[in-house]
């Protein structure tokens, strides 16, 4: 269990032991600081049979079969794109029968935004009537984007980025020392996403996206090719240029950098107009970086 996550998960589970717990919790907060992995961990201690003080006994055959993704009784609802109807109603079918292993049965919807409108109507009566030991636990970054019905039906449970310290820790301890703050605030202080990006080694990272960067200023970059490049993933490129200009503002102060970063917001606005050209705004973004003036 990620450390910054504990407290909320002992929490949870002493409500759990209880038999206080709400039959739907929604976790919430920023992308990237586990939230999957917290409710994953709830669900295999809603599963498991003789849970050893608050944590699953994994020895038990309900966490034999969770850990080998076989559970009976354990669901996962999830989609490339938007969650149909379909497959909420497919889930809700699931959840209706009986517990094959006669304890908890546990869904899990980990991009709750991305369901439909009808698919979030469809899931309406389960959280207002569940089954028998049934739980719910829906997890999302984009809070503003689940219909009121469904949140006024779900227990919240806003989750807090980690530290700075227990990012760089928890990094450090996945082998990967070499991240720096400054590598680290650029995706949000969200260390799952750093590691995702630099295990990964595809797409672009951080510390790639600087060097590129400074060609462009050194006029030793074509900014139209950077841009086809990495138009797949303009806004966190956007949102990287708004980083590091906002970090050259505060070293050194210049008006070339505020004029950039406000370039950086227009861009930002610009990406959210549905079949935007994303090379042409990133190509005139990343343009404006040769006239930022760094002494």
């Amino acid at each position: 269990m990620l450390a910054w996550l504990l407290p909320y998960y002992h929490s949870i589970v002493s409500r759990l032991r209880t038999n206080k717990l709400h039959h739907a919790l929604l976790l919430t907060g920023a992308e990237g600081i586990g939230k999957l992995q917290l409710a994953q961990q709830l669900a295999n201690v809603m599963l498991c049979k003789s849970p050893d003080n608050m944590q699953p006994c994994q020895v038990c055959q309900s966490c034999k079969l969770f850990a080998a993704n076989t559970h009976p009784d354990f669901h996962l609802l999830s989609s490339e794109k938007q969650i149909g109807v379909d497959s909420v109603r497919e889930a809700i079918n699931k959840l209706s029968r009986t517990s094959q292993l006669s304890g908890n049965k546990v869904l899990i919807i980990p991009a709750a935004d991305t369901m439909t409108e009808a698919a979030a109507n469809a899931l309406l009566k389960t959280l207002e009537e569940p089954t028998a030991n049934t739980y719910l636990v829906l997890v999302t970054h984009q809070l503003s984007r689940i219909l009121p019905t469904i949140l006024s039906r779900c227990e919240k449970h806003p989750l807090p980025n980690p530290t700075v310290g227990q990012s760089l820790g928890w990094l450090k301890q996945q082998g990967m020392e070499e991240v720096t703050v400054d590598q680290l605030q650029a995706y949000g202080n969200a260390p799952l996403k750093v590691h995702a990006s630099l295990s990964e080694g595809k797409g672009i990272n951080y510390p790639s996206f600087v060097a590129d960067l400074k060609n462009i200023i050194a006029g030793e970059a074509d900014e139209t090719k950077l841009a086809a490049d990495w138009q797949d993933e303009a806004k966190r490129i956007v949102g990287w240029c708004q980083h590091y200009v906002h970090q050259q503002y505060i070293q050194n102060q210049n008006q070339s950098a505020l004029s950039v970063y406000n370039e950086c917001i227009k861009a930002h606005v610009h990406l959210q107009n549905p079949g935007v050209n994303k090379k042409l705004v990133l190509s005139n973004l990343l343009a404006q970086f040769s006239y930022l003036d760094l002494n």
